[in-house]
């Protein structure tokens, strides 16, 4: 479940980024839409998060700090019971990933990569985000543009996506997809433009108790 959330979590930035292979129209939205989620003083997503499977269901809330390629996220996730937490950050020299244990016998972990572009190592995530879809389709409705991708071009992206950006500030607004058996839903709640530089420096007081692994 770990893998499918960042997994679609990067997807969500990567149709950000407009493929040239799109119609000029949808091309034109999603220029835009980089333009302004991409801001230099930075900016900040609140997200809440929907997850359907078979046989259960679990929600949560994201936050995701951006600024030029520096970047750190934080994930709050709740199934069956058994609460989740989740961090991810890159300062341009290192990229660290903390995940809470699931298990009593186990510990926390933190991973820490030096490297000079945010990789995602631990998911296997590596997207190139002009080569995200090869297929684009939008409709107007409402206050929204609803634009649907398909025909991946990374097997590790979901097939189908569906993407909602306001017409109004251009700002994405949801996103929506399977992976696998599981129906995501993930939706920003509130935009704030600018973030402090202290957001994409690894405090290791935030991570106590992890067992530190450095690559």
């Amino acid at each position: 479940m770990r893998k499918i959330l960042v997994i679609v979590a990067v997807a969500m930035m990567a149709v950000v980024s407009a493929n040239a292979q799109f119609p000029a129209n949808i091309k034109a939205v999603l220029d835009k839409c980089d333009e302004k989620m991409l801001p230099p003083s930075g900016l900040v997503m609140d997200i809440s998060v929907k997850m359907k499977m078979l046989v259960f269901s679990g929600s949560g809330t994201m936050k995701w700090y951006m600024k030029g390629d520096k970047s750190f996220m934080t994930m709050n996730m709740k199934v069956m019971g058994h609460e989740m937490k989740e961090e991810s950050g890159f300062d341009g020299k290192q990229e660290w990933e903390y995940h809470t244990a699931t298990d009593k016998k186990e510990r926390d972990s933190l991973i820490i990569t030096k490297t000079s572009v945010a990789k995602n190592n631990d998911y296997g995530v590596n997207i190139d985000y002009e080569k995200s879809y090869k297929t684009a389709k939008m409709k107007e409705k409402g206050l929204y543009y609803i634009i649907d991708f398909s025909d991946r071009i990374d097997p590790e992206l979901p097939k189908k996506m569906t993407i909602k950006i306001a017409k109004d500030s251009y700002y994405l607004r949801e996103i929506t997809t399977s992976v696998s058996v599981a129906k995501i839903t993930m939706t920003v709640t509130k935009v704030t433009k600018g973030c402090s530089d202290n957001w994409f420096k690894l405090d290791m007081n935030r991570y106590k108790n992890a067992v530190v692994v450095r690559k």
